[in-house]
């Protein structure tokens, strides 16, 4: 996504907690002589928003878009009886009071900027339970349901705000990827081909495509819509 912002020229602060590989990602996006800033932190803590909606404002004094893309499913998070309360309240943490604070820290500039786009991360989970994944679909089905609230009272401020949720993708999630083998992997891989009726998985190529519609001036008469990126997996 961010290199995808980046041709089209627009300017970029880029958060995650992991110092180094944010810095990793940062260096390659502005190999292409992109505008790019960082800020190390946890998302689902108030000061992470705050210092990077305050660095927004410090370096480039306006937010035009807000995308919250942060997210985890832990494996050992299975059914309700089978997942621990920590890992319950890690999962809501990052997957949605990030976006919570996030939000709530960008809108006053987007006012003052004069409107500004949301664009927030669920996932067809969201929509339609996941087996085993209770946490996780709650979650999700949060992040939509917070798109909807968000987009209802701040229209009024030229703020709209809309929702991704993607289906099968090309890689597991990142924290998953520490659990599972890679023979588990691949016949993730060979389940999706089976599954979702385009036949094959979907790549992060095209889930950014669709956030920057939404989150670009093409989609300035979308507020509040959810966009399905799945390959038709939901229509199964």
């Amino acid at each position: 996504m961010a290199r995808q912002v980046a041709a089209e020229g627009g300017r970029l602060i880029l958060v995650d907690w992991d110092g180094t590989s944010l810095e990793a990602a940062r260096a390659a996006v502005a190999d292409s002589g992109a505008d790019v800033r960082s800020v190390v932190g946890d998302v689902s803590e108030e000061s992470t928003a705050k210092a990077a909606v305050g660095h927004a404002r410090s370096e480039f004094g306006r937010l035009d878009v807000l995308f919250n893309n942060a997210g985890i499913d832990p494996l050992p998070a299975r059914s309700v009886i089978e997942t621990e309360v920590a890992d319950w309240d890690r999962i809501l943490d990052v997957n949605v009071r990030s976006a919570f604070l996030m939000s709530r820290a960008a809108i006053p500039l987007m006012r003052e900027s004069g409107g500004g786009s949301i664009v927030n991360t669920a996932s067809i989970a969201g929509l339609k339970p996941a087996g085993e994944e209770a946490a996780y679909s709650v979650s999700k089905a949060a992040m939509v349901s917070l798109t909807g609230t968000l987009a209802l009272d701040f229209a009024v401020d030229g703020i709209r705000a809309n929702c991704i949720c993607p289906g099968f993708m090309e890689k597991v999630m990142t924290d998953r990827r520490r659990d599972l083998t890679e023979a588990e992997q691949q016949a993730r891989a060979a389940g999706a081909a089976a599954r979702v009726p385009l036949g094959r998985q979907g790549t992060y190529e095209e889930v950014a495509r669709a956030v920057l519609f939404l989150a670009g001036s093409d989609a300035s008469y979308v507020t509040g819509a959810t966009l399905v990126v799945d390959g038709g997996l939901l229509l199964r």
